[in-house]
């Protein structure tokens, strides 16, 4: 968790008012998820939720535009994962479309080297576009379709994370080959855990949360596949 000093008191005109989610918007909703973060990293998520926006005039990248929505159904969302730290060495965010979960997860944890994996060429531009403007040296984006018969990474990831992209199954056949031993997927799953049925592989931690606002609810379910030593 990022423990910082309580965001400052806004008077007049609430600080969203513009129609994009600002760090001080960021800042409360996160908070009210119990995830603390720097100012910094706030400013970071709200200029890729801003670029996200813009980029959403021309390109499909997200049907969620209202500023207090984005703010929890897209960055408090991707943040949750935080309560599965730690994340050492190398992270798949699989299926990525606007970056989230991953590009949230880059700025709060620099030290993990994390992919962003999509098959779309012009939402994969949107990705570098973001890696660029925010700096993330941590990033890498990947255009390609996952297909186990050809793994597209060298080296294998400890951690790959899916948020509704595909069925646990068909992820699991799909990204197996690329996770390292010991490694775990995480599948960021809708209100009533809907994992699209059986989860193959020993399911090692299921958590299930409250979204801000009373904006629905989110299940994470932590998978070691089968055989995974």
């Amino acid at each position: 968790m990022f423990h910082v000093e309580p965001p400052p008191r806004v008077t007049g005109e609430t600080p969203w008012a513009s129609g994009e989610p600002s760090p001080a918007l960021l800042r409360e909703i996160l908070s009210e998820a119990g995830v603390e973060i720097h100012e910094k990293i706030a400013g970071g998520l709200a200029a890729h939720a801003r670029e996200m926006l813009r980029w959403n005039r021309s390109i499909r990248l997200t049907a969620i535009v209202d500023p207090v929505e984005v703010a929890v159904k897209h960055v408090a969302d991707s943040l949750l994962l935080l309560r599965f730290a730690p994340f050492p060495g190398r992270l798949l965010d699989f299926g990525s479309g606007a970056g989230y979960p991953g590009v949230p997860l880059a700025l709060c944890l620099p030290g993990t080297r994390i992919t962003l994996l999509e098959a779309s060429a012009k939402k994969a531009a949107f990705l570098s576009r973001v890696r660029g403007l925010l700096g993330l040296e941590n990033v890498q984006v990947v255009h390609e379709r996952a297909d186990p018969r050809k793994p597209f990474a060298r080296r294998p990831f400890d951690h790959i994370v899916t948020r509704a992209t595909a069925s646990p199954g068909q992820v699991l056949s799909l990204l197996s080959p690329c996770l390292a031993d010991g490694g775990r997927f995480l599948f960021m799953t809708g209100p009533r855990g809907e994992a699209g049925g059986k989860i193959p592989g020993a399911v090692t931690r299921r958590e299930r949360f409250l979204l801000p606002r009373g904006m629905g609810e989110r299940e994470i379910v932590e998978v070691e596949p089968s055989g995974a030593s």
